[in-house]
């Protein structure tokens, strides 16, 4: 009896304590609580920071706020050099307006991927004029899987799997190119996600026959001017090339082209020619802006920096001994 009434004596004074504390803290001023924006909002600009300004996505940085026009240097064949060079070094970062290939004029119903103000992005000067989303050609059935990627945003690239063309380069904490003359190949190095590459051949070899379906497939590559101009074949159909969830089949034939416009910049143009899953070809792009700074080594699954990316927005967990979805 003695002991339930010291015990009783005490919840009091700390339930009194806390009275008190809530009556003269902070926490008794009334806030106003924000409200959870509509789906049109998430997807239309509802979530801008401060400036109005889109959120980059992890592991990118904003925007530099001039973008120089500083003539890109030059080897010893007159083609510019894609990559860093001996006193700038540095890689690519960014691109431009968000999603990666498409501007939302027409949202799937249900879509979580990235912020577009599509007005906004479709009007500014300095973006490159991408494709609508309406203007897609794709088959029935590439349409609906493409919805229901967008709704989960499962994508493999951030579970550590490869990925190629457009999502090779344009990836979280940079991508860097490296040309081997002597070699004959280029080779893009990404930083974030899986420790992968890219290999260009530069011989003049064509594509072999009867090729095995692989992550990056097989890339020639050729000089048009200062364009360094790629041309892939032989994927699989476990990658995605773009991060928004583009489908494709082991059709997919892609035509890349990687102009350095300046130091500073860099112009990405993609051409997707997949009869297994679009109607005719279809082309896109975007710009890219010059990170000076040595890159690092990130490893995937130990440092992923984007764990709404790991699981998406409808699950709490994932059951890690299925294959990796989709």
């Amino acid at each position: 009896m003695r002991l339930n009434s010291r015990l009783t004596g005490i919840s009091l004074a700390l339930a009194s304590l806390i009275l008190l504390l809530q009556s003269c803290g902070p926490a008794a001023e009334t806030a106003e609580q924000p409200q959870e924006l509509t789906q049109q909002e998430r997807i239309q600009g509802g979530g801008v920071d401060i400036n109005g300004l889109q959120p980059v996505s992890a592991g990118s940085s904003p925007r530099p706020e001039v973008i120089g026009n500083t003539p890109p240097p030059r080897g010893p064949d007159g083609h510019p050099i894609l990559g860093s060079v001996p006193g700038m070094i540095g890689k690519w970062e960014g691109f431009g307006s968000r999603p990666m290939l498409r501007l939302f004029d027409e949202i799937p119903e249900g879509a979580i991927i990235f912020y577009n103000d599509f007005e906004q992005a479709s009007n500014d000067p300095t973006n490159y004029p991408k494709i609508r989303e309406s203007e897609i050609p794709y088959q029935p059935w590439a349409k609906a899987l493409f919805a229901a990627r967008s709704r989960t945003r499962f994508e493999p690239y951030v579970r550590c799997k490869p990925s190629a063309a457009a999502r090779t380069v344009a990836t979280a904490y940079g991508t860097d190119f490296v040309e081997f003359p002597d070699m004959q190949k280029i080779y893009i190095f990404p930083t974030g996600g899986p420790r992968h590459y890219s290999e260009i051949w530069m011989d003049g070899r064509g594509h072999p026959e009867n090729l095995t379906p692989t992550y990056h497939g097989h890339s020639i590559g050729h000089w048009e001017g200062d364009t360094l101009v790629v041309d892939t074949v032989g994927f699989n159909e476990k990658m995605w090339f773009d991060s928004d969830g583009s489908p494709h089949t082991d059709q997919l034939h892609i035509i890349e082209r990687y102009t350095r416009l300046s130091v500073e910049r860099l112009q990405y143009d993609i051409s997707i020619d997949d009869p297994g899953a679009y109607t005719r070809p279809w082309s896109t792009g975007f710009y890219m802006d010059w990170s000076p700074g040595e890159t690092f080594q990130f490893v995937c699954q130990d440092e992923n920096l984007a764990s709404d990316l790991m699981l998406g927005t409808e699950y709490q967990s994932m059951d890690r001994s299925q294959p990796i979805f989709p």
